[in-house]
C-alpha cells in the first residue's frame, strides 16, 4: 500500500495478472450465456402439428381419400382418353389449392401483422405450412399418377407431366394472390384462385391433340417454367415478409 499527501488516501496496487484473467472469465460466461431460446427445425414442426385443428386433418384425410376413388371409378370405367387426365389435372389443382389453406389462414384477418409486431418468425411459419401443403399435394400426387398414368396409353412419365404443369401454375398463382390480395377474405381468395386455376387446367381440352407425344417437349418447357416461377414466388413472399412489404405495423 502506498500513501501519497495532499489527498490524504491509501491506494491498493493493482494486480494485473488476476485483473486480465477476471475479465476473461467475465467475458467468457458472457459468450457462453444463452440469451434466447432457438428451437430446432423439428421442434417448430411438431409445435406447428400441435396447432392444426382437426378439420385441417379431416380435409386432408378427404382429399386422399377422394384421389384414390377417383382414379380407381376412372379405370373401372375405362376412361384412359383426354377427359379423363384433364379431369385429374383439375382434382390436382383444387386438391392443391386446399392443402395450402393453412398458409392462407397466417395472411388472414391481419394475422401477419400481428406475428410480425409480436415478433414471431413469419417466415419459418410461412416455410413450415408450405412443407405441410407439399407433403399432402405429394401424396395426392403419387396416387394420381401411380394408379391412373399406369392405366393410361400416354405412360407414367407423360402422364405425370399433364400433372405437374396445372399444379405448378396454379400454386404459383395462389401464392401471388396470397401476398398481392392478403386483406382479402381467405374463402373467397381461395375460390377465386381455384375457379381461374381450375378452367386453366381444362384449357388443353380445347387444343387439338393437346396430348399427343409430339408435344410432350412442349409440356415438359412449361413443367419447367412452373417450377422457377414457383420458386421465385415462394423467394419474392419470404423477401416480402423481411422487408415488411404490405404489412401495417400501427
Amino acid at each position: 500500500m502506498n500513501r501519497q499527501t495532499g489527498g490524504e488516501f491509501w491506494r491498493f496496487p493493482l494486480d494485473e495478472r488476476r485483473k486480465s484473467e477476471s475479465l476473461r472469465r467475465i467475458r467468457q460466461e458472457g459468450e457462453n450465456k444463452q440469451i434466447r431460446q432457438c428451437p430446432s427445425l423439428a421442434a417448430n414442426i411438431l409445435s406447428q402439428l400441435r396447432f392444426q385443428t382437426w378439420k385441417y386433418w379431416t380435409v386432408q384425410g378427404a382429399i386422399l381419400l377422394a384421389a384414390m376413388a377417383l382414379v380407381l371409378y376412372l379405370g373401372n370405367k375405362g376412361a384412359d382418353g383426354e377427359e379423363a387426365i384433364a379431369v385429374c389435372a383439375v382434382f390436382l389443382v383444387f386438391a392443391g389449392n386446399i392443402s395450402l389453406s393453412g398458409l392462407g389462414r397466417l395472411f388472414s384477418r391481419n394475422m401477419a401483422e400481428l406475428e410480425q409486431t409480436l415478433y414471431l418468425n413469419l417466415k419459418q411459419m410461412v416455410c413450415i405450412q408450405m412443407l405441410f401443403g407439399g407433403v399432402a399435394d405429394l401424396l395426392v400426387l403419387g396416387i394420381v399418377v401411380g394408379i391412373a398414368g399406369g392405366q393410361n396409353d400416354a405412360g407414367t412419365g407423360a402422364y405425370l407431366l399433364y400433372m405437374l404443369v396445372p399444379f405448378l401454375w396454379s400454386d404459383t398463382l395462389y401464392l401471388y394472390m396470397l401476398t398481392a390480395f392478403h386483406s382479402l377474405q381467405q374463402g373467397y381468395r381461395q375460390l377465386t384462385a381455384g375457379i381461374v386455376c381450375g378452367i386453366l387446367a381444362l384449357f388443353p381440352m380445347f387444343l387439338e391433340d393437346a396430348y399427343e407425344a409430339v408435344y410432350l417437349p412442349v409440356w415438359g418447357a412449361l413443367a419447367a417454367a412452373g417450377c422457377v416461377l414457383l420458386a421465385a414466388e415462394v423467394f419474392h413472399m419470404l423477401g416480402k415478409i423481411e422487408r415488411g412489404e404490405g404489412l401495417c405495423l400501427n
